[in-house]
């Protein structure tokens, strides 16, 4: 490749960037992705190595792994317990994929994101994730638990959000809580929206058993 197309050969890498190696690596030429990307061959190969893509007999990621890194690694358990989680996987590796998914753990907050946390997490939610880039909803969830923020609304310009399965099925096996500990378990749901939501369950379940 000439100088000319390694366009980008002093600049930091992006997510995208290397979201596209660990996706491309293995299946296309280094060569390939290196002039796709305007980067040096010898640039992709260090990245795709600090990915674990160019390990000999190393498998390619699983949305299985890659979800362990989504909740795990989110919620700031630590790198010597996700790594029991991904038997196989190195701590660069695991570091490597959780920054190329855009991950970050919830142990190292910077002020900054505290402070947007704290300024819209009671409007919005987990919707504020939106504003913090590598943050998942449930790591912006367990945050916002931790400093006792709550959620004022179930969503946003007064649409209401319907009740997912899996918190149905959360609320059902914890209606005998009393109504602050049962909506401590909602975060992204305010407290007249748990206590509709216990109602229309009992009701449901009343409805039932005539």
């Amino acid at each position: 490749m000439s100088p000319g197309k390694e366009r980008n050969r002093r600049q930091r890498w992006t997510l995208a960037e290397m979201r596209y190696v660990e996706q491309h690596y293995g299946t296309v030429r280094a060569r390939v992705i290196a002039e796709h990307l305007g980067r040096p061959v010898t640039s992709v190969r260090t990245v795709a190595g600090h990915l674990g893509c160019s390990r000999k007999g190393s498998a390619p990621w699983t949305e299985e792994e890659k979800d362990i890194i989504r909740t795990h690694y989110a919620r700031g358990e630590g790198i010597t317990r996700v790594m029991t989680l991904l038997p196989g996987r190195t701590r660069s590796t695991i570091f490597a994929m959780a920054a190329a998914l855009g991950v970050t753990s919830a142990r190292s907050w910077s002020r900054e994101e505290l402070r947007i946390l704290k300024a819209y997490y009671t409007t919005e939610g987990t919707a504020v994730s939106r504003r913090l880039p590598g943050r998942t909803p449930e790591a912006v969830k367990i945050k916002a638990h931790e400093r006792g923020l709550t959620f004022c609304g179930d969503g946003l310009q007064g649409r209401q959000r319907m009740w997912q399965p899996e918190e149905l099925a959360l609320l059902k096996a914890n209606l005998h809580l009393e109504q602050s500990r049962l909506a401590c378990l909602f975060p992204g749901r305010s407290l007249m929206s748990v206590k509709k939501a216990r109602e229309r369950l009992r009701h449901h379940q009343k409805k039932v058993s005539e």
